[in-house]
């Protein structure tokens, strides 16, 4: 499959390819459309656009192909470092991305949770996300504060509110989840 770079997306404009790939794993999300379900996909008429994250996984994979505009091949390498002189901490935020995705889940944005990724177990369509995942940064600290309003966010969403790392001497990341008891 062939994804064309534009900015910090890489977009797979094939329809056909598209739809494999989102059906594969529910990658990226389609132009104009939001979560479509798995069996939406053939009525979608759009291309796919993917998070830079998502294509360097992709790529780092052999399933995508990455092109710049120009037509010369983009390399998962070159990917990553247009990631690192782009955005802040990407090479942290693709460790966890890529954590999560190993272990077999999908990882959706969380922007609308105010995280960075909303993870499924199956998808979405099929199950709600478990899981919203804040990026703590190395070295920085949390207050009591943030770690309340995101104890409130998970509770109001019904998911685990998880904040997730990168560790600096070991390269390790590490998760600590919160959800709501009853006592």
């Amino acid at each position: 499959m062939i994804g064309i770079l534009r900015g910090l997306a890489v977009v797979v404009e094939d329809v056909e390819s598209a739809r494999s790939l989102y059906r594969e794993g529910f990658y990226g999300r389609f132009l104009g459309y939001d979560k479509v379900k798995r069996d939406e996909v053939d009525r979608v008429n759009a291309p796919l656009v993917l998070a830079l994250y998502e294509a360097l996984y992709l790529a780092e994979r052999g399933r995508l192909r990455v092109m710049a505009e120009g037509g010369e091949e983009v390399p998962p390498e070159k990917l990553a470092v247009l990631g690192r002189s782009r955005l802040k901490n990407f090479d942290e935020i693709y460790k966890i991305y890529r954590y999560f995705r190993d272990l077999g889940y999908v990882v959706k944005s969380g922007l609308k949770f105010g995280a960075l990724f909303s993870v499924y177990e199956k998808g979405p369509g099929i199950d709600h996300a478990p899981m919203v995942v804040v990026f703590l940064e190395p070295d920085k600290g949390i207050s009591a504060t943030d770690i309340t309003r995101g104890g409130r966010l998970g509770h109001s969403v019904k998911k685990t509110f998880t904040l997730a790392t990168v560790l600096k001497q070991t390269g390790e990341v590490t998760l600590l989840g919160f959800t709501w008891a009853k006592l």
